[in-house]
């Protein structure tokens, strides 16, 4: 079908699990009960639910035909065929209630049953497989109470055969959060299913390990995604909530991993409560960031400093800035990183007005490739070459990458100093950009130097969310921005010119918004080149 854990290992495993006697091997005890469910630690979407009702499964912003199962191979995306092979809309349906809701979920868990009951190498990827079998047991008293002896004996076989698979393969998964949705289906199996203590056991043990790995010590995910750590805190706070759920005591490398990503998580937001969008990652919604933050029982302030995650976060006034700090990750990490050094995002309020231009999945690697370039990111572009090389299928190329960054306050102003050095192979190029907030945030004062021999052109930009009006003032060296809410701004460049330009914006639902971006071009003369500009409240 689609994507699959990589590795020969795992090539050797597939061609093991595709023979038909690997059926067999999955034949063993079949339990009649299940000892207890985890309690849910975010509710459905009603409207969501009243959708798959209509037969649509709605899918960031948008709804598809979701008659059955038959449809999924060729009708659906990727992501969106994870998703739905995954069965965390069961959580639409439950919030919804009643006998419809519930003869749907068992309908559509019925008809999955007779489809993809035996090995498939998409739909028992171990990440599916480990969200399937968290959200069956999950929901298991919602739509489970009036079954029937066949409908029930035919969901415990599966959950028992899907078990033992799990246990076998999730090992294999992509590293990551793939291989943490895997083992959430693994843990919730042994703390579910009787006599499954071994499940339970093998699940942390290789959580543990995941999480050394993946969160780094200042409580970042390593694929500098934010979408990432807050996917990845939740699976960790779901963990914690069912262990607890099933009077198990907590492993004290779980409660540790927790705190150090909340404050973490929390650094990663915009004014309006959603998350900035850099690395592949999207804003997410923010009334579902709040109850994640909630759920946790941590309380706090967001960190400011992320020295291994490298984002740096100014906050004065009603201002909130997020600077990428750091060189992209490597395709170890994160496949889809971006070429995005040096950018920010910024909000006065709850409105955002400086930002990137988003990511996706949907719409194809075309889009995919150029939402990763550096053009379309806050910062400087060169030549209009990439500060990055990027793969045609994902991960970096060869050229090497380093970031430096210095923070300091003064006169109760915070001060940034970072410099990368993504230009210097190809240009002889280091790019430095200064940023100084002011301690009410109702200024930005930003400096960019290109220091070296090589290159021509460079332009800064400025990528605007939609909701920001742009207007060109004082004979094109300042922009008026006016946000929906809120007192404006102007950003000024008194010695360049300033352009707008057309730009677009992707922020959840997976289909581009138009937009602007303020543009300041320039040359590169003799040892480089220097631009100030400021970003002031009007």
């Amino acid at each position: 079908m689609m994507g699959s854990p990589k590795g020969f290992l795992s090539g050797l495993q597939r061609f093991t699990f595709a023979s038909p006697i690997y059926n067999y091997t999955l034949l063993g005890r079949v339990p009649d009960r299940l000892l207890g469910t985890p309690p849910e630690l975010l509710p459905g979407n009603a409207s969501a639910g009243q959708a798959i009702l209509s037969g649509a499964l709605t899918f960031k912003g948008r709804r598809y035909p979701l008659p059955n199962f038959e449809v999924l191979p060729k009708e659906l995306s990727e992501e969106l065929c994870e998703y739905t092979h995954g069965f965390s809309w069961l959580a639409d349906l439950r919030i919804v209630g009643g006998p419809r809701a519930r003869h749907r979920a068992q309908a559509l868990i019925a008809d999955w049953l007779s489809r993809y009951d035996d090995w498939d190498l998409f739909v028992w990827r171990p990440d599916i497989t480990g969200a399937r079998l968290a959200n069956w047991i999950t929901h298991f008293a919602f739509y489970v109470s009036d079954v029937d002896v066949r409908f029930r004996e035919e969901l415990f076989v599966s959950l028992a055969r899907q078990s033992r698979h799990l246990s076998r393969a999730a090992h294999m998964a992509n590293p990551g959060l793939e291989a943490v949705l895997a083992l959430q289906g693994l843990i919730y199996a042994g703390i579910a299913v009787p006599e499954s203590d071994n499940y339970l056991a093998q699940g942390l043990e290789l959580l543990e390990a995941e999480a050394r790995n993946q969160i780094l010590p200042d409580g970042g995910h390593v694929s500098r995604n934010p979408s990432n750590q807050l996917r990845m805190l939740r699976a960790f706070l779901e963990i914690r909530d069912a262990l607890m759920a099933a009077h198990i005591d907590l492993p004290n490398w779980l409660k540790n991993v927790i705190e150090r990503m909340v404050p973490m998580t929390r650094a990663l937001r915009m004014g309006d409560g959603a998350l900035v969008c850099f690395h592949g990652g999207g804003a997410g919604e923010s009334a579902e960031i709040d109850l994640i933050l909630a759920k946790s029982n941590i309380r706090g302030k967001p960190a400011l400093i992320a020295p291994h995650t490298q984002f740096h976060r100014l906050s004065a006034g009603k201002t909130t800035l997020v600077l990428d700090a750091g060189a992209p990750p490597t395709v170890q990490t994160n496949r889809w990183a971006h070429a995005g050094t040096l950018a920010f995002e910024m909000s006065a309020g709850k409105e955002r007005l400086i930002v990137n231009c988003g990511s996706t999945r949907q719409m194809g690697l075309k889009w995919q490739q150029a939402l990763r370039t550096t053009a379309a990111h806050s910062t400087v572009v060169v030549d209009d070459t990439n500060s990055s090389e990027l793969g045609k299928n994902g991960g970096l190329g060869k050229r090497g990458h380093t970031v430096q960054c210095s923070r300091r306050e003064i006169d109760g102003r915070s001060v940034l100093e970072v410099s990368s050095d993504g230009y210097k192979g190809l240009f002889d190029l280091q790019h430095r950009r200064f940023l100084m907030m002011s301690s009410d945030g109702t200024e930005l004062l930003g400096e960019d130097l290109l220091i070296g021999t090589g290159g021509k052109r460079f332009t800064i930009r400025f990528h605007l969310h939609p909701n920001v009006q742009a207007t060109l003032i004082q004979n094109g060296n300042a922009v008026l921005l006016k946000p929906r809410r809120g007192r404006g701004w102007k950003l000024v460049s008194p010695d360049t010119e300033v352009l707008l330009e057309e730009s677009i914006y992707i922020e959840n639902a997976d289909h581009p918004r138009r937009t602007q971006q303020i543009v300041i071009p320039g040359e590169i003369l003799g040892r480089g080149a220097a631009v100030k500009w400021r970003l002031e409240q009007i």
